[in-house]
């Protein structure tokens, strides 16, 4: 522990290493500022949904408690699907910026696409990211770390003083990870800082339980990191050398292997455009409004419980038979889309310990709950939504039977149901378990590497 504290002073009597933690601590900061702001947002749109959302369901009851409505005043009203604001949205944005997390549902559009994001946002911003706290910790994090520990004994071997060390009877391995330990433990615990921060700052009940699981995903990757500048020190003669080294490992695990990750997965399946299935979907509508008095003719055949007296198909009749003609021709797409998209997830999570910040990543999105799955959830759960929207209100629309007060409890409403917490805490251990693995399996190489004989070489 002597040794520890010792190089804790020596590295803090150094200037550079006060500039290197500013950077970083200004770096963390920007990262939760950006994170806090687009969770604000979110809650704000949030709360607004709700808002518009509770105005027009008193509307209804207190018109419902004077008379009766016709279901099409009802049913025409698009009911908003939303999705709750993230956890822990000061973690990581995610797929929160590209995905929507509100979906208006309405009788007359179930087969529409989705529109997409009732907010605006600048395209190229959308491209590269954001400047998040998981940012910061995915790509910034090792580059500092590496910053204060690529020199452990590479400096020492080309200055001849490492001969030194070792003839009085230092055990190498033992000095180099205590060396380490030292020089990682300031980024470290500005990392974990950070990051528990950003847990607490959280408003659902298990902010505090998820920020804890990202904390020690972060210090399972910095333990990693730790682990591959003790390696590098084991090959590396020079100070210069490991610094170039550590540069280039870094370049391997956090832009190249995630990219061409992200190149086979795109391959291997690939997925329909989404303005194929716009297209799909405008030629489907065509052709079922040329067939649209065809289409409401078979729906009464096929349904002749629901046909009105005299079997008048108005025009709400009609466009709601060429709406379940487009679902039908747009299915198949959908579900290729679906399929194509949930492969390459499954490819993702299968690889992402190929890169370790694949995993980070993957892990600190969960937590924050701005990841796949949840988002994922909220559309199978939309799609629910929408058939019970449809089972609700058509018989009622086909046999003309007005809603009634005692109708109200039964409207359909959304409610977004959160994964059991020991799904996705699954997900986020198996994760901190493989990145252990790794900084593991590098500890080992460097031990083999750090002994008297082969250093002394």
């Amino acid at each position: 522990m002597k040794s520890f504290g010792l190089e804790l002073k020596l590295l803090f009597a150094d200037r550079a290493t006060w500039g290197l933690l500013v950077v970083f601590v200004a770096t963390l900061v920007y990262g939760l500022v950006n994170g806090a702001e687009a969770g604000a947002r979110a809650r704000d749109n949030a709360e607004a949904v709700q808002r518009d959302a509770f105005e027009w369901n008193r509307q209804v009851r207190e018109v419902l408690e004077r008379q009766s409505l016709d279901p099409r005043q009802v049913a025409g009203r698009p009911t908003s699907a939303l999705l709750p604001p993230a956890p822990v949205p000061a973690l990581a944005v995610g797929q929160s910026d590209l995905l929507p997390s509100v979906e208006q549902v309405s009788l007359w559009r179930l087969e529409k696409p989705s529109e997409g994001r009732a907010e605006l946002e600048n395209p190229s911003r959308l491209m590269a990211g954001r400047f998040d706290l998981a940012f910061v910790l995915v790509w910034l994090f090792p580059l500092f770390l590496l910053a204060a520990a690529y020199d452990l004994c590479a400096g020492d071997r080309e200055s001849g003083t490492l001969r030194m060390a070792l003839a009085q009877g230092a055990s190498p391995r033992r000095w180099i990870a205590l060396r380490a330990l030292a020089r990682g433990t300031p980024i470290l615990a500005l990392a974990v800082a950070a990051t528990l921060f950003a847990g607490s700052s959280g408003t659902a009940p298990d902010a505090g339980q998820r920020g804890a699981l990202a904390a020690l995903v972060v210090l399972a990757y910095g333990l990693f990191w730790l682990a591959v500048a003790a390696v590098i020190n084991g090959f590396a003669r020079s100070a210069a050398a490991a610094a170039m080294a550590a540069g280039t490992i870094w370049v391997v695990f956090v832009l190249v292997v995630p990219t061409l990750l992200n190149v086979v997965v795109e391959s291997l399946h690939p997925a329909p455009s989404r303005a194929e299935l716009v297209a799909e979907a405008r030629a489907a509508a065509s052709d079922a409004e040329k067939r649209g008095n065809e289409l409401i003719s078979s729906f009464y055949r096929d349904h002749p419980e629901l046909a009105p007296p005299g079997m008048q198909a108005d025009m709400m009749s009609r466009m709601l038979a060429v709406q379940d003609e487009v679902g039908r021709a747009m299915e198949p797409v959908k579900e290729r889309f679906d399929e194509a998209i949930l492969a390459q997830q499954q490819v993702v999570d299968r690889w992402r310990f190929a890169s370790p910040a694949i995993a980070t990543h993957e892990a600190l999105t969960e937590l924050a709950g701005t990841g796949y799955w949840r988002h994922r959830a909220f559309r199978e759960q939309v799609e629910a939504f929408k058939g019970a929207v449809h089972a609700y209100y058509s018989p009622k629309f086909h046999k003309r039977v007005p809603l009634t007060k005692a109708d109200l409890p039964h409207f359909p409403r959304f409610e977004f149901a959160e994964e059991p917490a020991s799904v996705w805490r699954a997900r986020v251990l198996a994760g901190v378990a493989g990145i252990l693995a790794l900084a593991l399996a590098c500890g080992i190489w460097a031990a083999t590497r750090l002994s008297p004989q082969k250093l002394s070489a």
